[in-house]
């Protein structure tokens, strides 16, 4: 019995019993933030995160650090390894693609699309036009995602005069939408939602740091009036309080008194240390940690680059979600626009990881290509550093080969050309090579069978020691002390004999 296969989503918003309200035809934004503090400001409330200094360059400082990477598109089914002759269909379709998107202001789009981070979703409005007889893109323009709503099925809506609450339909193909933070809810969660509070507990607390020092810098005036005196008495006093203020000197009568009242304080906390303290935890939100971008005291150096990993992986994250996004959106319309009968679609990709350290690698592969051995193939040198393999027929580079010398043991036997003397020097160490082994024939069978026989480390050490003195290794002694004199003193004959 075939099992039946559930195509169709069932928790769906109609069935969410917090978000949906069953009189609306619109999906309402479920950010809580929103919802208690905006007061009708709606998706603008972000916009006060995005004006504190330190907040916005965190925020900044991950959407460059992603902007700035290098990117490409890449043919369906990858380029060919031998680039020799006409390209493929499929690297036609990449190269078009990718050079539509290098005469636009591609890199500004993706600096604005990618403050969904912040507001949880944002969107880029394509502007398309006719060049050459292709349809490519005249410019992007970013679109504050205020103007937007959703309906149930998650389809986007432009918010107008005429339709402030639905909104109107969009055209297909026309706008770009990234969510971040959440799959289920086409408006997503932004770390607006996180930042919110840390950059309105800093506002206040820089309020009133500035009305503290306004009473540190100049001390609090009391007037005193005798009793009894009219209005006209009291505004002189006043006024004389607020001369203090600006004016070297002030007079008053000697029945009125001015007293200043010095501001004093206890403890160790501060605004300041208040402020600080938002800061990193607003950098905790947005990078994951703090040390990039607040580094102090010793050590700070190794730890910094420990959380510029974590930094790292955040932006490889980011970058897999935005090319998701473009794959679906962009490189899809670019190509249905302008090729017929494509079915499998190129992939833009975001080179986000670091570049090696190539003198670090190249170390790396020489031990495994060289001297362990371990096959590697020669595309893997030239993808790794970025070498272009070499056409046919081209001028190569050839390494620099010392010459062998005849007798090396690589040169056939035929072509070695042997001295008188070398000749038998040869023949005088092959028969000490031959005798040397005579004297040990037998002992690696005595050396097998003992370790067999024994049960552990130490028994199998035992049992060798036991049958050392008897393995002959006296003889061997013997010839190996024959060779050596007998090679010295044939050194030293020779060695007349071509003097003479």
């Amino acid at each position: 019995e075939s099992k039946k296969v559930v195509t169709d989503e069932v928790a769906s918003v109609k069935k969410d019993i917090d978000i949906y309200y069953g009189w609306l035809r619109r999906l309402e934004n479920p950010d809580p933030v929103l919802r208690t503090e905006a007061a009708g400001k709606g998706l603008r409330l972000y916009d006060e995160v995005d004006r504190d200094p330190h907040a916005s360059s965190v925020l900044q400082q991950r959407i460059q650090a992603l902007v700035g990477k290098e990117w490409d598109v890449v043919p369906a089914g990858g380029r060919k390894k031998n680039r020799q002759g006409s390209p493929t269909r499929e690297e036609v379709v990449a190269d078009f693609v990718s050079s539509v998107l290098e005469n636009t202001n591609f890199d500004q789009a993706r600096s604005e699309i990618l403050k969904s981070i912040l507001y949880g979703y944002y969107v880029d409005e394509v502007l398309w036009k006719i060049k050459g007889g292709k349809i490519v893109i005249k410019k992007i323009l970013g679109k504050h995602p205020r103007r937007f709503v959703f309906t149930l099925e998650r389809e986007l809506r432009l918010l107008t005069p005429e339709s402030r609450i639905d909104g109107e339909p969009v055209p297909d193909r026309k706008f770009i939408v990234m969510t971040w933070g959440d799959s289920d809810n086409p408006y997503g969660r932004g770390l607006g939602q996180k930042l919110w509070w840390p950059v309105w507990f800093k506002k206040h607390g820089i309020k009133f740091w500035l009305v503290f020092l306004e009473k540190f810098g100049m001390p609090t005036a009391v007037g005193k009036y005798p009793a009894g005196a009219d209005t006209g008495v009291q505004q002189k006093l006043l006024d004389a309080l607020e001369a203090i203020q600006t004016d070297a000197g002030i007079k008053i009568p000697d029945n009125m008194l001015i007293e200043l009242l010095e501001a004093a304080r206890t403890g160790t906390v501060s605004y300041e240390q208040l402020c600080e303290y938002m800061d990193r935890q607003i950098s905790k939100a947005v990078l994951g940690q703090t040390l990039t971008t607040e580094i102090q005291g010793e050590g700070s150096y190794a730890a910094s680059q420990t959380h510029d990993g974590v930094r790292q992986e955040l932006i490889e994250a980011d970058a897999d979600l935005f090319d998701e996004v473009m794959n679906e959106t962009l490189v899809r319309w670019i190509v249905d626009y302008n090729f017929s009968g494509v079915t499998e679609y190129p992939k833009f990709v975001t080179y986000a990881r670091p570049k090696p350290d190539l003198q670090t690698q190249a170390t790396i592969d020489k031990t495994i290509a060289v001297d362990i051995g371990v096959p590697v193939s020669q595309r893997y040198f030239y993808d790794t550093y970025g070498i272009p393999e070499p056409e046919k027929g081209e001028a190569l580079v050839e390494p620099v080969r010392t010459a062998m010398p005849a007798f090396a043991e690589r040169q056939p036997v035929a072509r070695r050309r042997f001295t008188p003397a070398q000749t038998a020097l040869e023949g005088l160490a092959g028969a000490s090579v031959a005798e040397a082994a005579d004297t040990l024939a037998g002992n690696e069978e005595r050396i097998l069978e003992a370790v067999r026989g024994a049960g552990s480390y130490e028994e199998a050490m035992e049992r060798i020691l036991a049958i050392w003195p008897d393995l002959g290794t006296d003889k061997f002694q013997d010839v190996m002390e024959k060779a050596a004199l007998n090679a010295d003193l044939f050194g030293r004959y020779a060695v007349r004999e071509s003097q003479e």
